[in-house]
């Protein structure tokens, strides 16, 4: 299907395939989840999950806040095996999410809205680490004064300076922080420590034991670590300021596709034109659309006519024509014609909400790569702890003579603040939440994250040929006539070609069409199924059709080679031969380079097909394809995909019904925009645009998004390995060298997680292949 003539056949619900719907057919739903701050929780939460009755899988993704529930085909039989109470799935979910100390967050109802609720909920972070911030300032300058200027007078620990950085220093970790100390004390009441507790525990025992040193008499400079507690819950809080307005850089681009789609439409009802909210909008509607607005919903242009930029969907950036009998998809942009368009589809229907929608799932699902850093992270603040109680007990031990109780004390809060399970989590949910996400924006859909990690490893492509590797329509391309014609045998032709609906006789008229021939009117036509027609155009008897059919009638053809009588319609008028023409499908113009670039990337082209092995092979010649299966039916292609899996991981690339064995056998099924609903629907990878090349930008994308996640998850466990260690005082009791206290340890651990967000943030630059 050309790039001008793209229809959206696409805009059935089962365009694509329908969200929370696996290839195993299990239904999965989706859930938000507030009050999740770590890697252990996700990981805490989907153990929980995966605990209700009827759970065939759980996935909790911390990046998006997220938690994606998959259930068993026998959910409910085993409902009633466990003895569950009559509820509904919905509340057994939300029990196990309240239970395990998280809450439901309800979806927003427009993209508006989740702007917003994003902008306020970073309003509240920054508001949070500035005032722990105002404490903070203050009380590291006295700090600092006492340590280098030890005779000024701001560093003389008089009562009421000691009793006033008390209260302020407990402002900032009882105030501030009060959200971190409310989490912790529920995780530690359920005795799963998370980042809350390390982080919380950190801040109280500072403070508390400055406040504990200074009633037993201690010297406030000897026993004093209130900005050290002030210090831990501010470069926290400004760490996690950081880590979710980054995040949400991450997740910008599928916000951005959509707020493509107005949140009202003009409905013409009764002779008057309405607006209403898009939510309200039904199928059989008729909606208004002035120039240079957005289209709204998906449907069937009924009056006007007008250009359309429909960029987003086909990546074309010349607007198309649209007019009257013509579709049009929500979130398009009008030109400069006004028009009047009948709904087909809107809401969860509409082509815009279904790609949000897949793409939404996917960026909750993990590729296997995080397995590692799960299983880590569950119990990761668990080892903190005791890592934190074996440094104090070490220190006390062998310990200086002098100060052996702050020194133990003082590396002891170092170690629980420094480690971060934050960044473990984050290591490959942001960066799938930002390769997804840039995807989507150029026309490519990933079912779930872990096609990410299978489609960069992929080795061999197969590709299917009809609408694959070629365009799918039939051309004129060659023809031959007799000199007495002049040129004009083609509109002759097209004449008696005009009211039949065969791929061939389209192409004919289409070619007569662009030539600006005129294609007059035929009469008596007689089509014979399979050989040809016979009609009357004017005055003259036209014979079209195949050779052999001709030449029974009596029409005398020139010598030609068995495959070229096949491939031509020839033609007679009045019983003597006219000329002859060659209907083909073309292949794609950006095939051969395609091909060529996935031979560079080490990949092994492939060409399985159902046609002839002439046709079959004429087209891998002309795309560069060495290994050809010609005459392969459907259950046979899947065939030869497992054989091909035996040389390494492999991708199918296909449209049609026909395709859909082998896209379902292969480790990654690709298909094409412009093919068919089945294809879709088992397809682990959509291209929306109807162009090869987004197949590439699919590769080099994947591959991109696992580098990144690698180096992610290199920087996280590399951090921690040294940041704990090093904390701990390992350098200082071995060679006097320098270790980390707790306010340094606290800024380092929020910029480990910050440092993994960034790297992410890559792939939003990641650029079209041209």
């Amino acid at each position: 299907m050309g790039k001008g003539e793209w229809q959206n056949s696409s805009l059935d619900v089962d365009l694509i395939h329908s969200r929370g719907m696996n290839k195993s057919n299990q239904g999965s739903e989706e859930w938000l989840v507030k009050g999740m701050h770590c890697a252990g929780c996700a990981g805490r939460l989907e153990a929980a999950l995966r605990g209700v009755p009827g759970v065939g899988d759980a996935s909790v993704n911390f990046a998006t806040g997220s938690a994606q529930v998959v259930w068993k085909e026998t959910h409910n039989q085993e409902f009633a095996l466990n003895g569950a109470a009559p509820s509904s799935r919905s509340e057994q979910i939300t029990r196990a999410i309240t239970g395990a100390g998280f809450s439901v967050a309800s979806p927003p109802e427009s993209a508006r809205e989740e702007s917003l609720a994003r902008a306020a909920e970073l309003s509240a972070a920054a508001r949070r680490w500035k005032c722990a911030a105002l404490g903070f300032v203050p009380l590291a300058f006295l700090t600092m004064a006492a340590h280098f200027w030890p005779d000024s007078p701001a560093a003389a620990p008089f009562f009421g300076r000691v009793l006033l950085e008390m209260l302020v220093s407990g402002a900032v970790v009882f105030g501030a922080a009060r959200d971190i100390l409310r989490s912790a004390w529920r995780a530690a009441r359920r005795g799963e420590p998370d980042m809350n507790v390390l982080i919380g525990s950190g801040a109280v025992l500072a403070w508390g034991g400055s406040v504990l040193a200074w009633l037993a008499g201690v010297p406030a400079h000897e026993g004093s670590y209130v900005e050290a507690a002030a210090g831990i819950v501010s470069f926290a809080l400004f760490g996690r300021w950081l880590e979710l307005r980054n995040r949400f850089k991450a997740g910008e681009s599928i916000l951005a596709l959509a707020e493509l789609q107005p949140g009202v439409a003009r409905v013409a009802v009764g002779g008057e034109v309405r607006e209403i909210p898009l939510s309200s909008v039904l199928a059989g509607m008729q909606v208004c659309v002035a120039p240079g607005e957005r289209i709204p919903v998906d449907g069937e242009v009924e009056e006007g006519r007008t250009t359309v930029d429909e960029s987003w969907v086909t990546g074309e950036s010349l607007p198309v024509v649209r007019g009257p009998g013509q579709k049009v998809i929500g979130g398009t942009l009008n030109g400069d014609g006004a028009l009047r368009i009948r709904v087909e589809a809107a809401g969860r229907e509409a082509f815009l909400q279904q790609v949000l929608g897949i793409v939404r799932e996917a960026q909750s699902g993990k590729p296997l790569v995080q397995r590692m850093a799960d299983r880590v992270s569950v119990h990761f603040a668990f080892w903190v702890v005791l890592a934190a109680v074996g440094t104090v007990g070490a220190w006390l031990l062998v310990g200086p003579e002098v100060n052996r109780v702050q020194t133990a004390l003082w590396h002891g809060l170092a170690v629980l603040v420094v480690a971060c399970p934050c960044a473990l989590g984050l290591a490959t949910s942001v960066a799938v939440l930002a390769g997804t996400g840039r995807g989507a924006q150029l026309g490519i859909l990933f079912r779930n994250g872990a096609v990410l990690e299978t489609f960069s490893k992929v080795k061999v492509v197969a590709f299917d040929k009809t609408g694959t590797l070629t365009r799918g329509q039939l051309e004129v391309v060659e023809w031959w006539e007799r000199k007495s014609f002049g040129g004009g045998l083609l509109g002759i032709v097209a004449a008696a070609e005009k009211q039949s609906a065969h791929p061939a006789a389209l192409a004919v008229v289409r070619a007569a069409r662009a030539r600006g021939l005129t294609v007059g009117e035929a009469a008596g036509i007689e089509a014979v199924p399979g050989r040809g027609l016979k009609a009357k155009v004017g005055s003259e008897v036209l014979l079209v059709g195949a050779a052999d059919w001709l030449e029974e009638a009596g029409v005398f053809l020139p010598e030609a080679s068995a495959l070229e009588k096949d491939e031509r319609l020839w033609v007679a008028v009045d019983g003597e031969f006219a000329g002859w023409f060659r209907v083909a499908d073309q292949i794609r113009p950006e095939a051969a380079a395609v091909v060529a670039d996935l031979r560079r990337r080490g990949v092994q082209p492939v060409l399985i097909s159902g046609d002839n092995a002439l046709v079959a092979g004429r087209i891998a010649e002309l795309a560069g394809i060495d290994r050809v299966f010609a005459g392969v039916r459907p259950e046979g292609k899947r065939e030869i995909v497992r054989e091909l899996q035996r040389e390494g991981l492999t991708a199918m690339v296909g449209d049609g019904v026909n395709d859909t064995p082998a896209l379902a056998q292969a480790d990654v099924g690709v298909a094409m925009g412009g093919g068919t609903a089945a294809a879709r629907q088992t397809a682990d990878v959509t291209l929306i645009r109807d162009d090869l090349r987004a197949l590439l930008e699919a590769l080099d994308l994947s591959r991109k998004t696992l580098r990144v996640i690698r180096g992610n998850l290199f920087l996280a466990f590399g951090y921690n390995a040294l940041a704990v260690p090093l904390a701990a005082g390992v350098l200082e009791a071995w060679y006097g060298g320098w270790a980390p206290g707790p306010v340094a340890a606290s800024a380092a651990m929020a910029a480990s997680s910050v440092s993994v967000v960034l790297n992410a943030l890559r792939l939003r630059s990641f650029a079209r292949k041209r």
